[in-house]
């Protein structure tokens, strides 16, 4: 599938497309360029209406990675502008420019911040109503609602990937090896559950959590099974 990253050279982008290069024609639509030389790559902001048009022509899937930031609870105006920005508005504008281009297969990385902290982790599952208390989360979670309206209005089928802490695979693997019960996502798992998103036979709108705890004890990704065949890969060394 030919497929268009918005936000590509950024944390989530960098750690996925080497895993996803491989099965997919990928562009990069970022500011910054990718550390891949070989991915093709549109500078551009996703402020820029015109640039996104053009990002988008050819392309069959976009995947919306763009991130605001985190303020861990603590923020100030500039954070609410930045968030409501990149979460909602420009996410907003992409997929109508998507639309409008034709495309039907959409994909958001939000993330389990849409909940709040919990001190046994998220077991209830994907059925929990997020609570975000801060505008990270909030606007993440309204995000979800913007790929909702699109998939109605439009017919598209966009999945939102609740991802929990997106991380390298050797990162992941050092914490599995020191001992520590590891629930992030690690990249190979993150990449794969974006390729079954665009690509699962699903319709609508929908939003699963993604997770590397295997075991189901504190993430359960029931959801993802279900809808996308997904369910974590990495495993603690031998």
């Amino acid at each position: 599938m030919r497929v268009l990253l918005v936000g590509g050279s950024g944390f989530v982008g960098a750690m996925s497309t080497p895993y996803l290069k491989q099965e997919h024609a990928l562009r990069i639509f970022d500011l910054a360029p990718p550390r891949d030389s070989t991915l093709e790559y549109f500078a551009g902001s996703v402020a820029d209406a015109a640039a996104v048009r053009r990002a988008l022509e050819g392309m069959e899937g976009v995947v919306y990675m763009a991130m605001g930031r985190s303020a861990d609870g603590k923020y100030d105006c500039r954070d609410i502008d930045v968030n409501y920005d990149i979460h909602v508005k420009h996410l907003h504008r992409v997929l109508h420019a998507a639309a409008e281009a034709g495309i039907k297969r959409a994909v958001y990385t939000s993330s389990m911040s849409v909940y709040a902290h919990r001190p046994n982790g998220f077991a209830e599952g994907d059925d929990t109503p997020p609570d975000a208390p801060d505008v990270y989360g909030f606007t993440k979670r309204l995000g979800e609602i913007v790929c909702e309206h699109f998939a109605r209005v439009h017919g598209m089928a966009i999945v939102s990937l609740r991802l929990n802490g997106p991380m390298p695979l050797e990162d992941w693997l050092a914490a599995a090896r020191a001992g520590h019960v590891v629930t992030q996502t690690a990249a190979p798992d993150v990449a794969r559950s974006i390729s079954l998103a665009l690509t699962a036979p699903v319709r609508g709108a929908h939003a699963v959590n993604i997770a590397g705890d295997y075991l189901g004890k504190r993430v359960r990704c029931t959801r993802a099974k279900e809808l996308l065949g997904w369910e974590p890969l990495a495993r603690p060394p031998a």
